[in-house]
């Protein structure tokens, strides 16, 4: 079914083309590419409304996954903030496309039922190792 962008920030240009195309190898790589997936660039105050409203947090922060009916084709809702991303993975050398894509595939890994927090030191590590693992590996192949 393939990965929809909506871009509803104005504060940083972005290819989506390309995330697009990278976000396509991780569901490939996931085994899931057969599912829909729709990511929404917020800005800051979006991304606080939206915590707020399903959370109760009223603060920024850099990704919220929303899970949907697999059964019927669609793995789920992303939204992530463009200014969190671009804050938190600048420090790091990540290209804005890089640093979605890391936090995408974060999103992603929630939506597969991946999960770090509340859970075990051993399970979360899971989480992030394979994070990392398929960060790295799209990199090398784009």
């Amino acid at each position: 079914m393939g990965v929809t962008i909506v871009d509803r920030q104005n504060c940083y240009p972005c290819d989506r083309q390309r995330l697009t195309a990278t976000v396509d190898r991780v569901l490939e790589l996931l085994e899931v590419a057969d599912l829909a997936l729709e990511i929404t660039m917020v800005d800051d105050a979006e991304i606080s409304r939206i915590n707020a409203r399903y959370f109760g947090r009223e603060r920024p922060t850099n990704v919220i996954s929303f899970p949907q009916d697999q059964e019927h084709g669609l793995l789920g809702d992303v939204v992530v903030s463009v200014e969190t991303v671009v804050r938190e993975t600048s420090s790091r050398g990540y290209t804005l496309e890089e640093g979605l894509l890391y936090y995408v595939i974060h999103a992603v890994l929630h939506l597969l039922k991946y999960e770090h927090v509340g859970v075990s030191p051993a399970v979360a590590d899971e989480m992030y190792r394979k994070q990392e693992e398929l960060f790295e590996q799209v990199l090398r192949e784009i």
